[in-house]
């Protein structure tokens, strides 16, 4: 057989064992579902016994016309246990329409005894107050049915909330452990799953990668319309709760808007997914390697315009659990980040995205899921008229040195028509005179951020403030509290104002390097460095923020001396970007010329 032959089949085999489809098992828990099954009755038992037919029952009553009543029996109902106090209230009451008399006995809209606020006692109170002063009692009735009346018609907030509780914990926890009992566990076995951990993902199999777009799409609908049913009743209520209450009914309008705006992202979700359809990834390689490449092309259900943007974000996550009992959340911190452009070109069936990232040595690998681990996330962006195309992946991504078989172009080189080639003094707020250079980042340069921050402090402090307030009532636990509260979120809004009003201005003269920081004006940091006191000069991370699935990073460029370190540049958006400025200052300063020489 002819050598070159030989080469092909050992290159076809070594492809088809990494990549070769694994047996993919679904294993459903019966019992889990099971154990889910009485939390999730106990949930929808609240829902449709209790909380629907109390907002149905106010609803009705909103019309019904009044009319004086007399009072035969007023009485508060005490019940005591070891444990706790209930109240009640019981009434029999004489009412005429239309000339007819009529009985009635029902009090308030909800029946039976509880202890939740001071609702029963307070109304108990008032009705034994007017049958001991034969004072008349208004009677609301239902005019197709006049022996349908109460004496009370307000909705019990506090109750309803109470009972809501148990909807959404006993219900919802029941409901998840039902939903995951007969989904149940996708598996993939194969003999080379050892050595190759990512065959055991299914959703990985072949090196075909999907979004997350439909599944988030159907949870995104589940719960605007979970939220939507609970809180659009509430509503309807709000005049009476104004005029009552006051500003409270500010507070209840609250939960109706945010409904709307789940119900404007679910639309929006299917509304994406329609136009863009399932947009299947292929990695190249596969799996993307540390200390190689990540790449691969995504194929997207549009019509091919060579002038559209994508612009393509890979990022290495920290996924953790932090807090203990039930105030435990998850999080995620970025490690590592790098962004760029994707190449445009057509496809039979619509238009074929491409990209690939350079990945240093040293990074985590992807890991399986727990409370803490390690992830590899791309992102892909395009603004397009109507509905952006926002796609999220979670990509296999292990140490290697293997680079893309057929895609060449860097995506952090890569620019898209219309867009300007990267160069260091592009990316840099930079003024030449001479040999001078001038960096000069101004106040307010990233005000609606810093707008954020302050706001997100703000509303901590405002808690802190009314805590303070009902401390005066309940003592010191709510004083500490009010403290920890009212420190962190002065401490926000303070952070907030020096994004706000920080300036940094840094100068090379040609011989040494100049960095001031000001507040206001204010010099408050004025650091200088001769230009062969600078040991090295290194990226660092500044700070990241999150929206949705996409992470933002900020690196900042610093220069270490014998005597601390020297901020020059901040606010650069990726990894690559970071390390053409990190190369430009290298050249600036001489320090490039110095490390060729002592390595030579």
């Amino acid at each position: 057989m002819p050598k070159p032959r030989i080469q092909a089949i050992i290159q076809s085999a070594a492809i088809w064992n990494k990549t070769m489809p694994s047996t993919v098992k679904t294993e459903k828990s019966w019992l889990l579902a099971l154990f889910g099954l009485p939390f999730f009755c106990v949930g929808a038992g609240f829902l449709l016994f209790s909380i629907v037919p109390t907002l149905h029952d106010a609803a009705r009553m909103a019309s019904w016309p009044e009319t004086p009543g007399t009072l035969l029996q007023a009485q508060l109902v005490t019940s005591r246990s070891s444990k706790s106090t209930t109240y009640g209230v019981k009434a029999d009451y004489l009412y005429n329409v239309g000339g007819l008399d009529y009985r009635g006995s029902r009090v308030a809209i909800n029946t039976g005894n509880d202890n939740v606020g001071g609702f029963q006692q307070s109304l108990g109170s008032r009705l034994e107050n007017a049958r001991i002063n034969n004072q008349t009692v208004s009677v609301w009735y239902d005019p197709s049915n006049p022996e349908d009346a109460v004496l009370n018609r307000d909705i019990r907030w506090g109750l309803l909330g109470f009972k809501l509780i148990f909807v959404i914990v006993f219900g919802g926890a029941g409901f998840a452990m039902i939903y995951f009992g007969l989904r149940g566990t996708k598996t993939a076995a194969t003999p080379a799953s050892g050595a190759q951990p990512w065959l055991q993902r299914p959703e990985w199999q072949g090196g075909v990668i999907h979004s997350n777009a439909k599944t988030g799409t159907y949870f995104v609908w589940g719960f605007a319309v979970f939220w939507n049913l609970i809180s659009t009743p509430a509503a309807f209520f709000i005049p009476d709760i104004w005029r009552e209450k006051g500003a409270l009914a500010l507070l209840v309008l609250l939960f109706p808007c945010v409904g709307l705006g789940l119900l404007f992202w679910a639309i929006k979700s299917t509304l994406e997914w329609k136009r863009f359809g399932a947009t299947p990834m292929t990695m190249d390689p596969f799996p993307g390697a540390i200390g190689g490449d990540v790449g691969g092309e995504l194929l997207v259900n549009i019509l091919y315009q060579p002038s559209t943007a994508f612009e393509v974000t890979l990022s290495c996550i920290n996924s953790y659990i932090s807090g203990r009992g039930e105030d435990r959340s998850r999080s995620e911190k970025v490690i590592w980040q790098d962004q760029g452009y994707a190449e445009v070109h057509p496809s039979m069936h619509g238009t074929r995205l491409q990209y690939r990232f350079e990945v240093p040595d040293g990074l985590p690998s992807s890991e399986e899921h727990s409370d803490n681990y390690h992830l590899w996330r791309l992102n892909i962006h395009g603004d397009m008229p109507g509905v952006d195309l926002k796609r999220s992946f979670e990509i296999p991504v292990y140490p290697g040195k293997e680079k893309s078989r057929r895609i060449t172009s860097l995506s952090t080189q890569h620019q898209p028509s219309g867009h300007v080639q990267l160069r260091a003094d592009a990316l840099l707020p930079l003024t030449r005179t001479g040999s001078r250079v001038d960096i000069y980042y101004p106040m307010w340069r990233k005000p609606l951020s810093a707008f954020a921050i302050m706001l997100f402090g703000g509303i901590f402090s405002g808690v802190g403030v009314f805590l303070w307030k009902q401390a005066t009532q309940e003592g010191f636990p709510l004083n500490l509290m009010s403290g920890i509260f009212g420190l962190v979120g002065s401490l926000i809004v303070l952070s907030g104002l020096y994004a706000l009003f920080n300036s940094l201005h840094v100068r090379f003269d040609g011989h040494s390097l100049t960095a001031v920081r000001r507040i206001l004006g204010v010099p408050v940091s004025n650091k200088t460095s001769a230009y062969p006191l600078i040991r090295s000069i290194e990226i660092k991370q500044n700070g990241s923020s999150q929206s949705g699935s996409t992470h933002h990073i900020d690196y900042q460029i610093i220069a270490k001396t014998a005597s601390g370190t020297i901020v020059l540049a901040e606010g650069l958006n990726s990894h690559s970007k970071a390390e053409l400025v990190v190369d430009y200052f290298e050249k600036l300063t001489g320090l490039k010329d110095t490390q060729a020489l002592s390595a030579a």
